[in-house]
């Protein structure tokens, strides 16, 4: 008799509950002057899920659990939305973003980020100049 293929183990796929997600963290510089375009980064512990799985047997892909992913990304500052941007599946896990943001005024700087389950996570800094 033949010797039986072993197959490797189906990958679990991990409930969006199991999922670490911690909130986000913003950087910009530490020395600002007004009128400045300064690189603001802002890092994102959160997975990126299509909700598809690959079929061995046949190669083919189908629908597994629901997609989870970042959607959207809102920039804010004093109260004006400056920035909003749409995103895919297909941004990587643990996203880092960089943009870059004219300096005009003392004020808050919020960035927002929306989950494809539609939650909100936040993180706010202050843009102040240095004299």
């Amino acid at each position: 008799m033949a010797e039986e293929e072993e197959k490797p183990e189906r990958r679990q796929i991990t409930p969006v509950e199991e999922y670490k997600i911690e909130p986000p963290k913003i950087r910009i510089p530490k020395e600002i002057k007004q009128g400045d375009t300064i690189k603001v980064q802002v890092k994102f512990k959160h997975p990126s899920r299509t909700g598809l799985i690959f079929n061995e047997e046949d190669g083919t892909f189908s629908k597994g659990k629901p997609a989870f992913y970042v959607k959207e990304m809102k920039v804010y500052y004093g109260d004006r939305l400056v920035s909003r941007y749409e995103m895919a599946s297909s941004l990587s896990d643990d996203p880092l973003i960089g943009f870059k943001l004219k300096a005009t005024q003392e004020a808050p700087l919020k960035v927002v980020f929306t989950s494809s389950h539609d939650k909100e996570y936040e993180v706010e800094t202050a843009i102040k100049f240095s004299s």
